[in-house]
């Protein structure tokens, strides 16, 4: 079987736990992923099944849209729901100041969460973040394609691969004067390939596989 495979992934499974389920369930033998998303985000995650995976290389390019929540007033070291608090604040921004500071686009250099899978002297960061062993991690220069205010504290970011909507979060509330984490993050859309036609574990079948 070779293929692609768009898949709409829950919260709180990994992307290779959540791969391996659909593997089993397919009777799939070679397969890969594109675009790893946390355990705590949801949406989209392409499957790329047999000679597919040699695809990876030029489809990762392809941009990610993502619509979050994001909470002000407070910061983990994760920043998402499931870290440890480490900072507060009691500024929370009102509309018009958040929408007078955005929209952000254009390239900008964010800072990677701790909790991330980048390698910092070839141990993944999330690793050392546990063992309490301290280190500065490293800056990604980004592309910011879009980024709206969809009303609340709900936002839209396209953008391009290797960004972290977590550190996005943070991005905004330092520009406000405040800190913030990403408290829901949903990916909404891989290049073409959108949330609207992903799916779930229960439904997907043989028969989504798209040729290439």
């Amino acid at each position: 079987m070779n293929g692609i495979l768009i898949v709409n992934k829950p919260k709180g499974i990994s992307s290779f736990q959540y791969l391996k389920k659909i593997q089993r369930k397919l009777n799939l033998l070679k397969v890969g992923h594109l675009g790893t998303l946390d355990p705590n985000a949801s949406g989209v995650l392409v499957l790329l099944v047999g000679r597919a995976t040699k695809l990876n290389q030029q489809l990762s390019q392809d941009t990610k849209t993502y619509q979050s929540l994001f909470k002000f007033g407070v910061e983990t070291d994760t920043l998402d729901p499931e870290g440890t608090v480490i900072a507060t604040s009691d500024i929370i921004p009102c509309m018009s100041s958040i929408e007078n500071t955005l929209p952000i686009v254009g390239e900008i250099d964010l800072r990677v969460p701790h909790f991330s899978a980048v390698h910092i002297n070839g141990e993944r960061a999330y690793d050392l973040a546990r063992r309490g062993i301290e280190f500065t991690p490293p800056t990604k220069t980004v592309t910011i394609h879009r980024f709206e205010h969809l009303g609340d504290f709900w936002f839209e970011i396209e953008c391009s691969t290797g960004t972290y909507v977590r550190s996005l979060a943070k991005h905004l509330a330092n520009k406000l004067g405040t800190v913030a984490i990403a408290q829901e993050i949903i990916r909404t859309a891989v290049g073409k390939f959108r949330i609207e036609s992903a799916k779930t574990l229960e439904e997907i079948e043989l028969t989504d596989l798209i040729a290439v």
